[in-house]
């Protein structure tokens, strides 16, 4: 495990409010999937330098399958966040708006674990770009419950994800 990882771990203990703790775990993801490329560029590199690269390059091309992508090495808790946002998507505005960005964007397809790392990677979005392409989190005065309901389930995907099972 890297020393990212460590530090974003400890600092999703410590970091409030909850949107800052959500960024950090989102943190340990990206980290998780940095390694990967990371590692498969250096396994491949000495057979087809050229192809390895390449393969390299095309992966950071898309932060949103690269999360989906790590979504499918651990389902489960993508899937209880697309469950539990899609409960209260006709009572929240804040995922009710989440729901529309992903549709529109073409990512509600693909199983729920998949628009489960969407609407993650929405939130992810939401929190850091202030507005810049899409919505601003801080419009929606119940976008805390929205994260309140899911922080558990980010929590365990990220600790899934670098190699911590919780039981």
């Amino acid at each position: 495990m890297s020393q990212v990882v460590l530090d974003c771990l400890k600092n999703s203990f410590k970091t409030s409010p909850l949107k800052f703790r959500f960024l950090e775990l989102y943190r340990m993801m990206e980290a998780r999937f940095l390694a990967d490329v990371k590692n498969k560029l250096f396994a491949q590199f000495d057979g087809k330098p050229s192809t390895a690269l390449a393969d390299a390059v095309e992966a950071l091309k898309s932060e949103m399958n690269q999360i989906a992508g790590l979504a499918s090495d651990h389902p489960q808790p993508f899937e209880a966040c697309w469950t539990t946002l899609a409960a209260i998507k006709n009572s929240n505005r804040f995922v009710a708006a989440l729901f529309r960005t992903i549709d529109k964007k073409g990512h509600n397809g693909g199983g729920k674990s998949k628009a489960g790392a969407a609407l993650i990677y929405q939130i992810r979005c939401a929190i850091v770009h202030a507005g810049e392409k899409d919505m601003i989190f801080e419009q929606y005065p119940d976008g805390e419950e929205a994260l309140e309901a899911i922080i558990s389930d980010v929590e365990r995907a990220a600790l899934l994800l670098v190699g911590i099972e919780l039981t």
